[in-house]
């Protein structure tokens, strides 16, 4: 059975276009994760996930000498505590959850959002908020604690008048 030119030629053109985009797709998907990582870089998310490991290494370690080492055991204990240590370093590092990271990203944001992100991020006024952030971060905690903190004693008020209703049933 032979085919018709128009449908043969019209079958070529479809592969053709098919097979063309895949390439383009294999580099969209990688200038994608490219303008995320860059993000990433920009914001030190990966300078900043080994003080965060550091912090979970040291609370970690002492909940389980608090709760599962007993006074004199813990030279029995060190290579264990070490060992889990550097586990928690490991799952940690930068090198393990930078492909999480990326996913999130670009699930996240369009490529154009990412460089206009990039774009920002590398512009003075986004490098004074990269530089800032932390302090603008531990100021509005702050703010909020002490807001909160102003309401006590009209919770203790609502409190000890819900008590005395209690109480009265």
């Amino acid at each position: 059975m032979t085919c018709p030119p128009w449908l043969r030629a019209a079958a070529i053109a479809s592969l053709f276009t098919a097979t063309s985009s895949l390439p383009l797709i294999g580099h969209a998907d990688t200038a994608h994760e490219a303008a995320a990582e860059e993000l990433l870089r920009l914001i030190q998310l990966d300078r900043g996930l080994a003080p965060m490991a550091t912090r979970m290494r040291r609370s970690t370690l002492e909940q389980i000498r608090a709760q599962d080492v007993a006074v004199g055991e813990e030279p029995v204990a060190a290579p264990f505590l070490d060992r889990i240590g550097v586990l928690i370093e490991e799952t940690l590092s930068w090198e393990r959850l930078r492909s999480d990271f990326i996913e999130i990203y670009t699930q996240t944001f369009t490529r154009e959002e990412l460089v206009t992100l990039n774009n920002f991020f590398r512009s003075s006024v986004g490098g004074k908020y990269l530089a800032n952030v932390s302090s603008l971060n531990q100021q509005a905690t702050e703010v909020v604690r002490r807001h909160a903190l102003a309401t006590a004693p009209e919770v203790r008020a609502i409190t000890d008048e819900m008590r005395a209703a209690l109480d009265g049933n």
